[in-house]
């Protein structure tokens, strides 16, 4: 199989794996808004938030450097996977230690608990992130996506029956210890048929993988910690129920695109790294596969500030319809997080992680304040206006300071890879918004809601079937291809 089949073949079960198991956090999230209390739903937020920051540090880059190293030796191997067990303990007792100090950091008392019972997660994770490295390396995103969907699947029963039994922030604490346990079982069981740990910890043997991953960790973290700025923010300055809408809101515009390009970027990363010397192909491929990305992530983010009025009531009730307008601004920090997002694939097959780092180190000193202002001045709305502006500030210089460096002066390759999403998705957003607006207060608001999402659907399928431009002619000569396998496949299966 060539590196374009693998690579498209990775990224349909990528696909498959982000869609069921988004799908499943979405349910999650607006079943656990209903079923607990908002300021206990304003807590879990905050811990997630903190298990994400810190969970960077859990790997220390070491398994994508396994992966951007074209070969690796046995001893090196060993070496890195007992490394990320001691960083697992190391982080584990800091975090553990450190939980009465991070619930007074942020004036919540109650987060001490739920920070003790996240911090064992990083007594789980490192076992199976080496494996995972060595499956993703190999292009065994089939694999991957199976275990990834039976783990979301695992962890979301555990968290439903919790709620059920006891409804508390904590029920979701251990569907997401169920969910990384399994994972992790299955990445140890598979990535052990390729490569079985020795014995052995030379670390010499992995100095340059220490200083590529340190690069990459500290990107990260900083990339992290200016995503999740506002939470630590509002935590202070607004409280739990103020914090825990924002995140409500965060976990459905900026989220899917966050979850869904990180795992099409490791389907890119490998794909990239193959061909980090050939700068026109490396371009050609970045540009087709960002607007490929972003027809998907515009007309679904578009779609969603349409809607989301009508949304916001349907899943989480009234209680929550504050959010609705933080939850249409946070589409716009959507879209930009999406177009940033695959930056970071180019970024790690070229090597150039130190440079990012330095980047986001900036970009996180310029968040503090202008969030701090926003909420000041405008309190919820302010806060997202002001994170939402960080965003477009990071595509710009993203463009300037890490694209235009690696593939050269495009920036015309890179507005039209963004234009012909763009155009494609505006009609869906015109014709979502006007049928809320017409049909306010007619008709019951689930059944609006099914019928903005039906036309903007709709709409937006029609634009795809009536346009002439090259790559979406391409994608659909893809898609006639693959549906007549399909027919010919079954046609022969009958006559058999």
């Amino acid at each position: 199989m060539s590196l374009k089949q693998k690579a498209i073949n990775g990224a349909k079960w990528s696909a498959i794996s982000s869609v069921m198991t988004i799908g499943l956090g979405i349910l999650q999230l607006a079943l656990l808004a209903r079923m607990i209390d908002p300021k206990q739903f304003g807590l879990l937020t905050i811990a997630l938030v903190i298990l994400t920051l810190v969970d960077t540090l859990s790997d220390f880059g070491l398994s994508n450097s396994v992966i951007q190293r074209k070969s690796m030796s046995e001893t090196e191997l060993s070496t890195l996977y007992w490394l990320n067990i001691f960083i697992g303990l190391a982080v584990f007792a800091i975090i553990y230690l450190s939980s009465h100090a991070i619930s007074v950091l942020l004036q919540q008392p109650e987060l001490n608990e739920l920070i003790e019972t996240l911090s064992v997660a990083f007594l789980i994770i490192p076992q199976g992130q080496q494996f995972r490295a060595l499956l993703q390396k190999e292009l065994a995103f089939t694999l991957i996506g199976r275990t990834e969907v039976i783990a979301a699947i695992s962890g979301f029963a555990v968290t439903l029956l919790s709620a059920v039994w006891s409804p508390s922030a904590l029920c979701a604490i251990w569907g997401y210890l169920t969910m990384i346990s399994i994972r992790m079982l299955l990445f140890c069981y598979y990535g052990g048929k390729i490569y079985r740990p020795q014995f052995v910890f030379e670390l010499k043997s992995v100095r340059s993988n220490l200083r590529y991953g340190g690069y990459l960790t500290a990107d990260s973290l900083i990339n992290q910690l200016g995503m999740n700025m506002p939470t630590m923010l509002l935590s202070r300055l607004l409280g739990a129920v103020a914090t825990g809408g924002y995140n409500l809101a965060y976990n459905f515009a900026v989220m899917p695109p966050a979850k869904i390009n990180p795992i099409l970027s490791r389907v890119l990363f490998p794909a990239f790294a193959q061909m980090q010397d050939d700068q026109p192909r490396l371009r050609h491929n970045f540009y087709k596969m960002l607007s490929i990305m972003s027809l998907l992530n515009f007309v679904a983010l578009l779609g969603m500030a349409g809607i989301a009025h009508n949304l916001v009531l349907s899943l989480f009730g009234e209680r929550w319809l504050f959010i609705a307008p933080v939850l249409q601004i946070l589409c716009i920090a959507g879209i930009m997080r999406a177009i940033n997002n695959p930056v970071g694939a180019l970024v790690m097959a070229k090597g150039a992680v130190d440079i990012s780092s330095k980047l986001n180190a900036l970009r996180l000193a310029i968040s503090v304040p202008v969030i701090w202002l926003g909420a000041q001045w405008g309190g919820l709305t302010g806060a997202t206006i002001g994170f939402t502006a960080l965003q477009i500030f990071t595509a710009l210089t993203n463009y300037f300071v890490l694209i235009r460096p690696i593939l050269g002066a495009s920036a015309k390759a890179y507005l039209t890879s963004q234009w012909l999403p763009l155009r494609m998705a505006l009609p869906t957003l015109w014709i979502s918004y006007a049928l809320g607006y017409a049909l306010e207060e007619m008709l019951p608001v689930a059944l609006t809601l099914t019928i903005q999402i039906a036309a903007g659907g709709l709409v937006w399928v029609l634009m795809l079937l009536r346009s002439q431009d090259p790559l979406i002619l391409e994608l659909k000569q893809i898609v006639l291809r693959k549906t007549g396998a399909a027919r010919t496949f079954k046609k022969n299966e009958k006559l058999i």
